[in-house]
Formats: structure tokens, sequence, C-alpha cells
């Protein structure tokens, strides 16, 4: 399954705190009632913003690297200067979902939206992480409030999430609806034609199932999707009988990725096929 990657998160102009947001919110419950910040003069606030500005893009440079717990480091450093500013707060939340740590990547994709209930990319990459932890429904109801939403400038990825929630809770024929309006607006968008050949070959169409495969090799979309593709081609082809095209998806995609999960599948199905 391909879920949407949301990568390359960029500052939106860091905001100015207009009221302060006790500690307690953050990092837990506090028995007495918080003190209030200090007001800070207007050069301080200005060098706290330059601060933040820093660690944040060290920190998505670092993320994007696929250093995590520098990261991490990074944007909680950000998070601290301006602890009100949401993309920082969905950098850091995408940051912790890599590290495998899924409430505190929640909390701070919650955050983000709640500081700026109009930051869509924030609500797509909620969706996503709710369908990476089998949150169906959840993933379901932020995909379709961008999907309703006019101004998305990304309708393809909304619809994708969407298709694929709805396969999950089992309401295939609006799943197939949305990933096929997905590919309408574009074609080439591996991701929405690897789950509707997933959800094909679920419905017993292999041969559907078999065609969206070849058009994602045919986009070359790296070499673990490209795994998972040959490897669903396989299996598939065994099910035609074609026992000999079968060997050679399985071949192809223990090359593409051997230490990733398709290539290991792929290693041991071809230790039962010969």
């Amino acid at each position: 399954m391909t879920i949407l990657r949301t990568y390359g998160f960029r500052i939106r102009g860091l905001a100015t705190p207009a009221l302060f947001v006790g500690l307690a919110m953050l990092v837990g419950a506090c028995a007495t009632n918080p003190v209030p910040e200090p007001l800070l003069s207007e050069e301080e606030q200005v060098e706290r913003n330059k601060r933040a500005v820093m660690h944040y893009d060290l920190g998505v440079q670092q993320l994007e690297a696929g250093n995590i717990p520098v990261a991490i480091r990074e944007l909680l450093m950000a998070a601290k200067y301006e602890p009100d500013d949401a993309p920082i707060r969905l950098a850091l939340g995408e940051a912790y979902r890599r590290r495998g740590r899924p409430e505190e990547a929640e909390a701070n994709f919650l955050r983000a939206l709640e500081l700026d209930p109009e930051f869509q990319r924030a609500r797509l990459s909620l969706s996503a992480f709710y369908a990476s932890v089998s949150r169906f429904e959840d993933a379901r109801a932020q995909a379709e409030v961008l999907v309703d939403d006019p101004t998305f400038a990304w309708p393809w990825l909304a619809h994708t999430n969407l298709g694929w929630a709805q396969y999950k809770l089992g309401d295939t024929r609006n799943a197939r609806k949305n990933l096929l309006v997905a590919l309408d607006y574009r074609e080439n968008y591996w991701p929405a034609r690897l789950n509707l050949g997933i959800l094909e070959a679920d419905q017993k169409h292999p041969r559907e199932a078999l065609d969206q495969f070849r058009q994602v090799l045919a986009q070359q979309p790296g070499p673990h999707a490209e795994a998972e593709a040959h490897y669903r081609m396989a299996e598939l082809l065994i099910g035609l009988g074609q026992r000999d095209r079968a060997i050679l998806h399985l071949t192809e995609s223990a090359n593409r990725k051997p230490s990733g999960p398709w290539g290991q599948r792929s290693n041991e199905a071809l230790a039962r096929l010969n």
C-alpha cells in the first residue's frame, strides 16, 4: 500500500504569538496556574523569530536527509522559540511519525490544525498519518474535508487518501471512484494507480490489476514501490497459471530492494517455486 508522502515543509512566515500558550498544553498538566511569559521587546521577538527559523530550516534539512533524531532536536528548538507556529508543528509531527512515535506525531499534527484550521498541508498529513496507523475512519474524515475544499491545490492527493481509506473500510465502489478521480487530475500519480491495482486484485480482477501495476512500473517510482508492484504482479500471474512470468517478476522484486519487505517476500516465494 502507498499512502501520500508529505515532504519539503517550507515555513510560511513564523507567527508572532499574540497569546501565550502555557507549557502545560505541550508537556503535561500543571498543578498551579502558569506564570505569564514576560512581554518581549520588538528586538527580542525578532531574535526569537530568527532562531526559530534557523532551527526549523536545519530540522527540515535533516528530516529530508533521513537523520530523524537530529531533525527532532532542531524542530523542538524551533518550537521552543515559536511554540505557536503551525508549520513547525507540522514538521515536528512528520519527524515523530518517521521515528515511530505516533502519539507525538498526532499531537503535533492536531496542534498545527488548531493553530491554523485552514492549514491544508497539515490536514493532508493528518489523513495520511491516520491511514498509516489503520485509523481509517479518521483518515476518511480528514481527506473528505480536503476533497470538498475547492481551494485545495492538490486534489489528486486528497482523492488518493480518501480512496484508500474507503477501500480499507469496505466501500469499494467509492474507493474506486476516488482513485480514478485522482488519476483524472494527475494521470502519472503512481500512488493512486498502485492503490487501484491493489483494489482490483482484491476484487478478483487480475487483468485490470496487472495493467495498473504495469503503469506504475512505467513511472519508475523508485525501488520500494517497484519491488511491491513486481511482487503483486507475480502473485496475480501465479493465480493465472503463468509460473515462469511470475518468477521473472519475483526476481525483479528481489533485485529492486533485497533488504526491504517486498524483496524478502519475493525471495521466500522464489524458494518455494524453485
